[in-house]
């Protein structure tokens, strides 16, 4: 049960489900030449490691599974634009623009990127799903975790604010994990819990952005672009929990669809319904670049369906998305202290 681009061959539709990556919508983000790829951030990061690490750093994706080939990238597993770069979405201003300079986007954007590499890698190792782990991916893990850190507070200027953010999301991260294992062990689970057990898991995704939003925009618009991202996350974690049902079953005894006590084609289903919420939350924010993504994502996907009963299906997703949007709407976001209003600038580098 790992968030993201769910890694499975296109659709026919069985099972097999892949999330379009060539999603462009009327209206997007401006070109942002100088920002860093995700492979260019990995790069950086593994050049700066203690030189026994690098030989494991440099095949890491195919390692945790996440690539077909050694040679593989982060890219060929993580290809939607707004999980490579999803500060350029917080940056966006209630006026439309983008409201941080290139310099101070950079920064965010590796933030982002080494925390990708960092939870995954974590993630990976909690669900089992790498065989014979040797005593180094721990050991990187760890240094993976503290770069990750460091550049959201070298992007923030404001380490006591960074490091709150990052224990925050780590212990969420735990709690959301310990929970899973108790959610696929279980017959039933409402979806508002299965709502929680996912954002709890996953608030590490949000925290670069969410800090950018704090020091370099409104604090006041953090709760909108959190409940879109977190729509838009729920949205491809179903999809992703139908894909590894059979993995999850085989690992942990149990599966999603059928903790929720519905089909696999019910839970296909939910994900363009949340999809479209989140793109709706995300207008009403002022986030239109990223309101306009979600809403080209939800129509791609909106199509999708698994066989069995088309009408019983329907409804049952249309009663797990409302719980769902409920839950997440309702959500209280922890209140963050800002020791002042606006940062206009962050730490050199």
């Amino acid at each position: 049960m790992t968030a993201g681009d769910v890694a499975a061959p296109a659709p026919a539709l069985s099972p097999h489900i892949r999330p379009p990556r060539d999603v462009r919508p009327a209206i997007h983000p401006p070109p942002l030449p100088g920002t860093p790829t995700i492979e260019e951030t990995y790069r950086r990061l593994v050049s700066s490691l203690p030189a026994a690490y690098r030989p494991l750093a440099e095949r890491l994706p195919w390692r945790l599974g996440l690539t077909s080939s050694p040679d593989g990238g982060w890219s060929d597993f993580v290809g939607l634009h707004p999980n490579r770069a999803l500060p350029v979405y917080a940056a966006q201003t209630g006026g439309g623009g983008l409201g941080i300079g290139d310099g101070e986007l950079v920064r965010y954007l590796r933030a982002h990127h080494i925390g990708g590499f960092t939870w995954l890698l974590q993630d990976r190792l909690e669900d089992g799903q790498v065989a014979d782990p040797e005593d180094a991916l721990f050991e990187l893990a760890d240094i993976f975790e503290r770069r990750w850190r460091e550049a959201l507070a070298q992007a923030t200027g404001d380490a006591p604010l960074s490091d709150l953010l990052c224990r925050r999301a780590a212990a969420r991260w735990r709690r959301g994990t310990g929970a899973e294992n108790r959610l696929l062990g279980a017959c039933a689970v409402r979806a508002p819990i299965y709502a929680a057990i996912v954002r709890e898991k996953l608030s590490w995704i949000g925290v670069p952005s969410q800090a950018l939003l704090l020091c370099h925009g409104d604090p006041r618009r953090v709760p909108a672009f959190l409940h879109a991202h977190d729509l838009f996350m729920l949205g491809l974690q179903t999809v992703d929990d139908v894909v590894d049902a059979s993995q999850d079953r085989a690992l942990r005894g149990g599966d999603v669809p059928t903790a929720l006590c519905c089909s696999p084609g019910a839970l296909v289903r939910v994900a363009p319904k949340l999809l479209q919420r989140a793109a709706g939350v995300a207008e009403e924010g002022g986030f239109t670049w990223f309101a306009n993504w979600l809403e080209a994502f939800a129509d791609a996907i909106v199509a999708w369906r698994l066989d069995g009963d088309r009408v019983g299906d329907e409804l049952d997703a249309i009663g797990i998305a409302g719980e769902i949007e409920e839950a997440v709407l309702s959500a209280v976001h922890a209140p963050i202290r800002v020791a002042a209003p606006v940062r206009t600038s962050a730490a050199p580098g």
